[in-house]
């Protein structure tokens, strides 16, 4: 089933929920949302670290700051018993034009929304070394969108072209169908390949679930 989100910005939330309602003229494609949660030990700056580098590696790019900056909040807040509270928003986005660079209809767009909750430091040994990770509950916000014509064409179209504002009704539903339909499907393993590796990273996989790790072990400490 397709599910859509209206074009219309809501503005930065502390949790992103797409709006999952519109119609096809005025909205995006929501094309994949998850929500993932753990209660373990975690070094929650490897998890920083590796997903950083894993959207980096695969061409991400901040919507507003820049091919690294993914950034769009970051906060921390502690209570009288040195809990620690992070909050992360990140903002991305990505053109699927392959080789032939910037593609003039699509773009990949994907936000990120992290929170720990009640974490505290605790010192533990690891393969002969005391670490300090944090203890308590990771929470990510995941949603990626798959934007319909970027440029405007057909809700701008130029003074007196009359052609664009025909096609608008059969251009992405009939001319361009099959076109949607691949980068839908494309933005999808993408989606489902990260938050799969990302679940795999903080150890949420299941005891069948065996898999060889990206990098060593201690690539991350």
């Amino acid at each position: 089933m397709t599910t859509w989100t209206p074009k219309v910005p809501g503005g930065i939330r502390s949790q992103w929920a797409p709006e999952e309602f519109g119609e096809w003229k005025t909205s995006n494609l929501l094309v994949y949302s998850t929500q993932i949660k753990q209660v373990r030990l975690i070094h929650i700056e490897n998890v920083y670290r590796y997903m950083h580098h894993y959207l980096y590696e695969e061409g991400w790019k901040g919507i507003n700051g820049g091919d690294k900056h993914f950034e769009d909040f970051y906060g921390e807040y502690r209570d009288q018993q040195d809990h620690k509270e992070i909050r992360w928003w990140w903002r991305m986005e990505k053109n699927p034009g392959g080789i032939f660079g910037s593609h003039p209809y699509f773009q990949y767009k994907v936000y990120i929304d992290c929170l720990t909750v009640g974490m505290k430091r605790v010192e533990i040994m690891y393969k002969g070394k005391k670490i300090k990770p944090y203890m308590g509950e990771f929470l990510m916000w995941f949603n990626s969108i798959l934007v319909l014509d970027k440029n405007n064409w057909f809700k701008k179209p130029p003074e007196g072209n009359r052609v664009l504002n025909i096609l608008e009704d059969f251009f992405p539903r009939m001319i361009y169908k099959q076109r949607v339909r691949e980068q839908e499907i494309e933005l999808r393993r993408f989606s489902e390949r990260f938050i799969e590796d990302v679940k795999f990273f903080i150890g949420m996989n299941r005891n069948a679930e065996t898999r060889v790790p990206m990098e060593p072990e201690n690539q991350w400490f």
